[in-house]
């Protein structure tokens, strides 16, 4: 009976996993990437969630060139990572979440190629553009691996914010002019339970949201949403 009931018991926990997926899909989309000697991909992810999703990718300092590894699957090849680790080389990935939503893991697929950088740093911050916490720093094999973040933060808005955002920041380094190729990013999100609310304003048509820029900023401010929620629950997809 045991065997039986535990799979019924743990279903309506994996129904709350949100999950973004930035896999580069050679397909067209609002946002593509391209290069004279490699192939066409989407930069934009697959959202699971409307009320939880990613925005397009941005590449600073660097080169970026697509190629597909498999039939149907694609990597990105980007170019040109210092020696020393610096501002002016890192990937930027940035995330909306219109309700409290704890980011349980990030998934990471990659590789280094013969000259490319040894070793990556992650930065990781709710409701700021740049952030300067280190959560992580691994090193990078030369075939395809999964890196994991596990239990960055909760991303929930701030005071004066109809929205939080999350700002995630990829600094490969110590490389010599090799490649580092980025074959998937997956975040998985667990939506947090609210245990009171006060002053909830969210608007019934999201169309009708104010503009937010690249960077998940709010243009316009509104009225402050507090939530308040404890972040015990956790999912990690792999």
């Amino acid at each position: 009976m045991r065997s039986v009931l535990l799979p019924a018991l743990l279903f309506p926990l994996s129904l709350l996993a949100q999950v973004i997926d930035y896999g580069w899909p050679a397909m067209p989309c609002a946002v593509q990437l391209n290069c004279d000697s490699g192939c066409t991909s989407c930069a934009l992810p697959v959202n699971e969630d409307p009320n939880f999703f990613g925005n397009d990718v941005g590449f600073l300092g660097v080169d970026v060139c697509p190629h597909p590894i498999e039939i149907g699957d694609n990597a990105v090849g980007t170019y040109g990572w210092p020696s020393i680790m610096d501002d002016d080389h890192m990937v930027i990935l940035t995330g909306i979440a219109f309700t409290p939503t704890h980011i349980d893991s990030i998934i990471i697929r990659h590789r280094s190629t013969a000259g490319g950088p040894e070793r990556l740093r992650v930065r990781f911050g709710v409701n700021e553009s740049l952030p300067t916490a280190e959560i992580a720093d691994f090193a990078i094999d030369g075939s395809f691996s999964n890196t994991v973040v596990r239990d960055p933060g909760t991303v929930a808005a701030g005071e004066g914010m109809i929205f939080g955002f999350f700002s995630l920041l990829l600094q490969p380094y110590l490389g010599a002019g090799g490649s580092w190729d980025l074959d998937d990013i997956r975040i998985v999100g667990t939506t947090v339970d609210a245990t009171s609310v006060q002053e909830l304003g969210l608007p019934a048509n999201l169309a009708k949201l104010p503009a937010f820029d690249a960077l998940g900023r709010p243009v316009i401010q509104r009225k402050a949403v507090r939530f308040y929620f404890d972040g015990t629950r956790r999912i990690v997809v792999e």
